[in-house]
């Protein structure tokens, strides 16, 4: 069935510091893949991590960003495609201090793992951590992880 998205306030978060737009999930797409336009902070990256259920892609629409995907490092600029399939570790690092990318999951999945973790979009961003998140911080999003079929691979 066709359909059409934009961001709103029904499909926008809070996630993990950064704010995200669902724009297809798996109820619209009978889990084939899910997107999902992400407003990234610098200072507020995910730690390494290993999708065990789907493949990731992004595609940087603005700033640019250092992926880190198993032993390969990308420089991504405005335009730039990057794959991420699932059982490698990956992360990134905002160079700028804002970045927007379109991220795709294959299967969907991976935006349930977002919404469970999001908080409303407050009017005002919260400030960028100061320093690393509490162990109990730490500890849940390890756990919430891990029910979505990701493992966060902090040493």
């Amino acid at each position: 069935m066709p359909f059409i998205r934009q961001t709103s306030m029904d499909n926008t978060f809070l996630f993990l510091g950064n704010k995200v737009s669902v724009l297809a999930s798996g109820e619209d797409t009978k889990g084939r893949y899910a997107t999902i336009l992400t407003e990234e902070r610098r200072g507020c990256e995910p730690p390494p991590h290993i999708h065990m259920r789907e493949d990731e892609t992004f595609y940087v629409l603005e700033g640019e960003i250092t992926y880190y995907i198993a032993d390969t490092i990308i420089q991504a600029t405005p335009g730039t495609y990057v794959y991420a399939p699932r059982g490698i570790s990956h992360t990134f690092k905002v160079k700028t201090e804002t970045a927007k990318v379109l991220l795709s999951v294959y299967p969907s999945g991976f935006e349930q793992f977002i919404k469970e973790l999001s908080v409303p979009v407050p009017q005002q961003l919260p400030p960028i951590p100061d320093g690393p998140p509490s162990p109990q911080e730490v500890q849940n999003l390890i756990s919430i992880a891990l029910k979505y079929g990701i493992e966060i691979t902090i040493d």
